[in-house]
């Protein structure tokens, strides 16, 4: 193992885990058409949004902040109008009711058009604003990275090329679950200062889903149904109840921002929620909160290095359950057979879950990841190990992910298309 390794782990986990105010997909399309209007010149004439199929299939019914309406022709005019670029993940944190009013007049002058685009990166974004000047804008690869910024057919900035993020990560490749976890034991708690900022910005999250009032209200009902003693609160059934109030909030358009895991709003809900309730139920202290956090989160970033960022299979339950149970199995003393003997449990229960798209439900497929990767764990800590070498389960974890990354991009390679067809009609 190369030591340089430790801290590249650390920057690719920084660097997705950012504050995000609204679902990542339209905020994509807000962002870049923030960028757009920080370059047009004068009254907007047209504003085309080209997307590709899963930023359209994720986008399409999930609630905007400041809005109470969905929709990526939305994200994109509020962007335009009332955005502000240089907030990334959260720039539509300073909307104001006259924002939502000039992005309506927009929509309905029929100024904003939108469609998506085949052959694409999975996160892909272009708009193209006419005024008395030409401004595109293409964002690509991740839900921040403005990829270019063209003005009247002159190229005023190229970011790097579309696969540079992936060759930055490419050195996950070389990782096993044994690497991660060594390196994680060995940073020094210091450098991991940010872990933390993430528990407490998704535990207020939470908190605020608890209220009710924003999305289906899920979490807030799975509390009462508790207090009502039809079901018994444990950790499971708690990390069930906070992380489906915490997408509520989210995927209901509530202004509380949360913490991201792997550039995913809700990944960062079902690695951190999970991981900090055992944490709490077991006295733990919050040096081994943060690795145990940290570890999810870097596994999170293994994972998707396969899988990719956005596929027809839920990256909560193929990416940040596996990297939630994972954590919590190393914070509770599971040696490595048993850390990759508890992802590979949640491999073999809930990997075929849909993606269908972010919307209020999400919240359902959320609960289910979290509340699992606790039995994940547990049963794994208790010498309940899936089999090797069936089903989807490989020879090894390494494997199994690897087995995992062909059905995203394999297996999977039709739904998006069946999925899109499904919903438009």
């Amino acid at each position: 193992m190369n030591k340089d390794y430790t801290q590249d782990l650390i920057k690719v986990v920084k660097e997705d885990t950012n504050p995000a105010l609204g679902c990542t997909e339209p905020v994509a399309v807000a962002f870049a058409a923030a960028v757009a209007a920080d370059h047009t010149d004068g009254e907007l004439k047209s504003l085309e949004v080209l997307v590709s199929k899963n930023i359209y299939k994720n986008g399409k019914s999930v609630l905007i902040p400041h809005t109470g309406k969905c929709g990526l022709d939305l994200a994109a005019a509020v962007g335009f109008v009332g955005g502000n670029s240089e907030e990334e993940f959260m720039v539509l944190r300073s909307v104001e009711p006259s924002d939502l009013k000039g992005a309506e007049e927009l929509l309905s002058k029929g100024i904003v058009k939108l469609g998506y685009k085949q052959d694409t990166p999975d996160v892909y974004v272009s708009i193209v604003a006419e005024a008395n000047n030409k401004v595109e804008i293409i964002l690509k690869d991740a839900h921040t990275h403005i990829h270019k910024i063209i003005v009247d057919d002159e190229v005023l900035y190229e970011g790097e090329s579309s696969t540079s993020e992936k060759t930055s990560k490419e050195f996950l490749k070389d990782l096993t679950f044994k690497a991660i976890r060594e390196m994680i034991e060995s940073i020094p708690i210091e450098e991991l200062d940010f872990i933390m900022d993430g528990v407490e910005m998704n535990i207020a999250a939470a908190e605020a889903g608890l209220e009710g009032g924003v999305g289906l209200s899920i979490g807030k009902k799975l509390s009462e149904i508790e207090a009502s003693g039809l079901i018994a609160m444990d950790a499971g059934t708690r990390s069930r109840i906070l992380t489906a109030a915490a997408a509520d909030m989210r995927m209901g358009g509530g202004e509380c921002p949360i913490m991201t895991s792997g550039g995913s709003g809700n990944q960062g809900l079902g690695v951190i929620l999970p991981v900090y309730v055992v944490a709490e139920e077991k006295g733990l202290e919050e040096d081994r909160l943060t690795r145990g956090v940290f570890f999810a989160h870097a596994i999170n970033e293994y994972v998707k290095i396969y899988s990719g960022k956005l596929s027809g299979m839920c990256g909560c339950a193929i990416g940040a359950g596996i990297g939630a149970t994972a954590g919590i199995t190393w914070m509770l003393g599971g040696d490595d057979t048993q850390i990759a003997g508890s992802a590979n449990n949640m491999f073999a229960n809930i990997s075929g879950m849909l993606c269908d798209g972010a919307k209020d439900t999400c919240s359902l497929k959320l609960a289910t990841s979290a509340a699992e990767a606790v039995l994940s764990a547990y049963l794994s800590l208790n010498g309940v190990l899936v089999s090797p070498k069936v089903g989807v389960i490989g020879e090894n974890i390494e494997q199994t992910i690897k087995n995992i990354g062909k059905l995203a991009h394999q297996g999977f390679k039709n739904v998006d298309d069946t999925m899109l067809e499904i919903i438009d009609n």
